[in-house]
């Protein structure tokens, strides 16, 4: 659902924005949801609503507004849009490709697709059917999104949230010593220099990035580097067709 002051509201299904016949959206509204959200405690979840997003149960609230600059960093003095994701299990669409992993020495693997493409979806999956196989994962959840009561990672998943994703494998590798390291979304420079500092380690690695494939996944210098390294040896590509997701995985030449 997203909610933008002074439009209607909009729900995003099959591919498509569909406005609501009903009153148009106010500040005021936004700002009741994220008291809502937040438990009546915006100042306190005001360091992760800074980052553009907040997460609870299985919500994530993206944010967007006025920013400025307050004690603690940059803020929002004003709320212009809300972009409200719930998120949910689907078991079993990614237990063919944890078999061939399975099957095979483990390959570093990252899950492709555009932003809203079910990378998360997809990654909870995997990190589960993997898990449950008896693989040990360590879960890095930064922003509290994979885990939670809401999904199941499995019978042989340990997780650290609330860590960026540099001081979250090095805790896992100190203390649970993991098989596979998997992570969420990696797009900052931290991010990256995160898994070049992990790599090496003697452990497998499956995270997730913006991108529909491989070449536009190599457009950014960043990822370059990553694969160049050996970092990533296979892709997992999601896309749309008809409606529906597949999943392609590849080689990475």
């Amino acid at each position: 659902m997203r909610l933008r002051v002074g439009r209607a509201p909009s729900l995003v299904y099959g591919g498509n924005e569909h406005f609501l016949d009903l009153d148009k959206i106010s500040e005021d509204d936004l700002l009741l949801i994220l008291q809502r959200a937040t438990g009546a405690s915006l100042y306190r979840a005001a360091q992760a609503i800074r980052q553009g997003y907040y997460c609870t149960g299985s919500l994530r609230i993206g944010v967007c507004g006025q920013t400025a600059l307050d004690g603690r960093g940059t803020g929002f003095s004003h709320y212009s849009s809300l972009c409200i994701r719930l998120a949910r299990e689907c078991r079993g669409i990614c237990r063919t490709i944890a078999d061939t992993l399975n099957a095979d020495p483990f390959s570093n693997v990252l899950l492709l697709s555009p932003p809203g493409g079910g990378k998360t979806t997809a990654l909870r999956d995997l990190i589960r059917c993997l898990s449950d196989s008896g693989r040990r994962i360590g879960v890095i959840d930064e922003r509290g999104e994979l885990s939670g009561s809401a999904y199941d990672l499995g019978r042989s998943s340990d997780i650290v949230s609330g860590l960026d994703k540099l001081s979250g494998a090095l805790l896992l590798l100190r203390s649970m010593t993991p098989e596979i390291i998997a992570a969420d979304e990696i797009t900052s420079p931290e991010d990256m220099a995160a898994l070049e500092e992990v790599y090496g380690c003697g452990t497998g690695l499956i995270a997730t990035a913006h991108a529909r494939d491989v070449e536009d996944l190599t457009r950014r210098e960043g990822y370059r580097r990553l694969i160049s390294k050996g970092v990533f040896q296979k892709v997992i590509m999601i896309c749309v067709k008809d409606g529906v997701r597949h999943y392609e995985m590849r080689s990475i030449a």
